[in-house]
């Protein structure tokens, strides 16, 4: 469930409090203009956003709830197993901002672990 590249930005979206689909794609594009994690800009795109919170109404980790209005609104909200999750996986993402640096370092680094080492070779 977590092998999803939106979920933790939801999760953090969603910690203010019940959103409307609008406001919660407007506070993600808000939260990724730069993904630390591969380096480069990124931005959810709808059909994405709609696709990972259809996943996690299934898990569990969120509520949708059509309002009947005209025209149509949808409000996200965490459930309560949503909002646990974020809690305890808070000190990672704390990790990850307050390392940055060497996160960033890390992804310009070329992958040695791809070429065999001298020491791998048969004699």
């Amino acid at each position: 469930m977590l092998n999803g590249e939106w979920i933790t930005h939801i999760l953090v979206a969603l910690n203010a409090g019940p959103l409307h689909y609008n406001e919660l794609h407007a506070a993600i594009q808000e939260m990724t203009t730069f993904d630390p994690w591969t380096g480069s800009v990124r931005r959810i795109q709808s059909r994405a956003l709609g696709r990972t919170l259809r996943r996690m109404e299934t898990a569990g980790l969120v509520d949708r709830v059509e309002e009947r209005t005209f025209p149509r609104s949808v409000v996200y909200s965490l459930t309560p197993a949503g909002a646990d999750l974020l809690v305890r996986a808070r000190p990672l993402i704390d990790w990850a901002e307050e390392n940055i640096d060497l996160i960033e370092r890390l992804q310009k680094a070329p992958d040695d672990g791809d070429q065999p080492q001298d020491d791998d070779q048969p004699d």
